[in-house]
């Protein structure tokens, strides 16, 4: 799905004339007449509706139907007043909307449906592909924000918002694009993160609500579903909630290399229990192997993507559900950051209460093997947030070590292949950032962490739908829908941490829905082996892609640096993940078209 939004202006004609042919296979109008929404989608894919000059379209998995959605609307007489029809609508989808000429377009709080604007023709219009502005415009790399994707996790808050294209704005996180009749702009916050307040017993319902709702939006409205059923806590709830929709049911699991991995039993056991889904099981012979195409150039992505270890998987998956006539999989993205109580957390109840605080950073003590200076770290009152972030600049190039946990968010650190070019670029942007005093996602750090992964995973399904739709399948994450994380982020933080327990939140609301055995579980396996067995056998591609590295070209790592990584049999597991980030840069630097391919600045 590729869609651009244009502003009730006469220079509206003239942007659409210019587009691909391909965008301009749909066209809907404003009431005046001129081109409003512009873009190629399927049938079915688009629920829209119209009042008199009020026009909405939802893109995506939306909980409510055309009478629904047109009652809400006769109600609407601005744009502000369609935050109703989002706060009452379950799903996770761009709404784009016209009112009498003035345009609100959004997507969702993760980012999964994200937007990004420009100006062409002296007006700003939107779009969900970059790609489409750049069939518009010539698009310029920031090279400091390009350098900013090789962070060890992703670029801190709020550099994390920012395009790769100078000419290019990322909508920030929780806010929609106001476009007028004179063709300006403005960036409109609609959303801000509740109080923890409310008890688990008050919680758990409101959240299963939230997470049926959010199920039914793609499972209500399909023939078929497709789900990961992987034995996980997450995923495996999600086919238990789809599987009581009424459609039918394909699941789909990849066995681990890990003998003593304890999820294939769960899943098994979960497997039997939905004995009229179809459960497909990928090992050996039938996976792609982890960085099966470390190399590739054919990545459909207007930014780095989050991985590249796991592409060739995910496009299995999409080719499988599409031949059994699935075109949206659920996977279960988000839960385990919904439910984190990592330093963040026990850093907010150390403020909120600190005896009721004790035993649980005791325990993470002893399980981290922290110093007491790193424990009182943990402990006592974070800097502010431009503050932390100024303090963090000054480690770009340094080990990781036991102390960048400490803090709003893991400190950013660069693989140290990275150049001094490199660390120079990102040092900057985040110095020019601490001068204009950011504020956090919340006040309160352990919110400001859930947002920040709730965007990283928001990103990943976003990168995952760009394999998925050359076979017309998307992918779906529940548990990052609005309501599912605003009912998440609502739960008082208290009751968040069990000890012994996993996830206490998630299993209060599925107790009954989804069997015990699921909500009871305390472990989680890993693919560690299938990853370092991927790594080995695509040694040969990764080399190579150093000596031919695009980054290196571009003076933001050094080549001897990732060799001598490259070199060993056994890898350092401290770069793993920077190295995952790097391979990800350089396949999608190398799946950039001739005409796009960066000029230095």
């Amino acid at each position: 799905m590729k869609f651009v939004v244009l502003p009730d202006h006469p220079a509206a004609d003239e942007v659409r004339a210019r587009l691909p042919e391909e965008y301009r296979e749909n066209t809907l109008y404003h009431h005046s007449g001129r081109p409003w929404l512009v873009g190629s989608w399927a049938p079915g894919a688009a629920l829209r509706v119209e009042a008199g000059p009020s026009k909405i379209v939802l893109f995506g998995a939306a909980h409510t139907t055309e009478p629904e959605l047109l009652v809400q609307l006769e109600k609407v007489r601005t744009v502000r007043e369609l935050g109703r029809i989002v706060e009452r609508t379950a799903g996770s989808f761009h709404l784009v909307a016209s009112i009498d000429g003035f345009v609100r377009a959004q997507g969702s709080l993760s980012g999964a449906r994200e937007l990004f604007s420009t100006s062409i023709a002296g007006i700003t219009i939107a779009a969900n592909r970059i790609s489409a502005l750049g069939g518009l415009r010539r698009l310029t790399l920031a090279e400091e924000q390009l350098a900013m994707h090789l962070l060890a996790f992703a670029p801190p808050w709020p550099l994390s918002e920012r395009s790769v294209w100078r000419e290019v704005d990322s909508l920030p996180f929780a806010h929609y694009l106001s476009l007028g009749p004179d063709g300006t702009s403005e960036q409109i916050r609609w959303w801000t993160p509740p109080e923890p307040e409310l008890p688990v017993d008050v919680a758990a319902p409101e959240f299963r609500k939230a997470l049926v709702a959010a199920v039914a939006a793609r499972a209500g409205t399909s023939a078929a579903i497709g789900a990961d059923l992987s034995g996980g806590m997450d995923s495996t709830s999600l086919c238990f909630l789809a599987a009581g929709q009424g459609g039918r049911l394909v699941t789909v699991r990849r066995r681990m290399m890990d003998p003593v991995n304890c999820d294939d039993s769960v899943a098994g056991r979960a497997a039997a229990d939905l004995p009229d889904a179809e459960h497909i099981v990928l090992d050996g012979d039938t996976a792609s192997p982890y960085y099966d195409s470390p190399d590739r150039d054919d990545l459909a992505m207007d930014e780095p993507p989050p991985f590249i270890a796991m592409a060739s998987h995910m496009e299995d998956i999409a080719r499988i559900m599409a031949s059994r006539g699935v075109t949206m999989h659920l996977q279960g993205h988000g839960s385990d950051e919904l439910a984190a109580t990592g330093t963040t957390y026990a850093n907010a109840m150390a403020q909120r209460s600190p005896i009721a605080a004790l035993g649980m950073v005791r325990a993470m003590r002893a399980r981290r093997r922290w110093s007491l200076g790193t424990t009182l770290r943990v402990v006592r009152p974070f800097p502010p947030y431009a503050e932390w972030l100024r303090r963090s600049s000054g480690g770009l190039l340094s080990p990781p070590d036991i102390e960048s946990d400490v803090g709003w968010e893991p400190a950013p650190q660069l693989p140290p292949w990275a150049s001094r070019e490199a660390a120079a670029l990102v040092q900057d942007a985040l110095r020019r950032t601490v001068a204009a005093d950011p504020q956090p996602m919340s006040s309160i750090p352990a919110q400001h962490e859930i947002l920040r992964c709730i965007r990283v995973n928001g990103w990943i399904v976003r990168f995952a739908n760009t394999l998925g739709e050359r076979f017309g399948v998307s992918f779906e994450a529940p548990f990052l829908d609005d309501r599912v994380v605003e009912t998440a982020l609502s739960v008082r933080l208290a009751d968040r941490y069990v000890a012994g327990r996993h996830k206490p939140v998630l299993a209060a609301a599925l107790r009954g829905t989804v069997p015990d055995y699921v909500l009871d579980r305390t472990t989680k396996s890993h693919f560690t082996m299938d990853i370092y067995a991927g790594r080995k056998r695509s040694l040969p591609k990764m080399r190579e892609m150093c000596e031919e590295s695009r980054l290196a070209d571009l003076g933001l790592i050094g080549r001897e640096g990732l060799r001598r990584v490259l070199s060993g049999i056994m890898p350092d597991p401290m770069h793993m993940g920077p190295l995952e980030k790097t391979l990800a840069c350089e396949a999608w630097l190398r799946s950039l078209s001739a005409k796009t391919v960066p000029q230095s600045r």
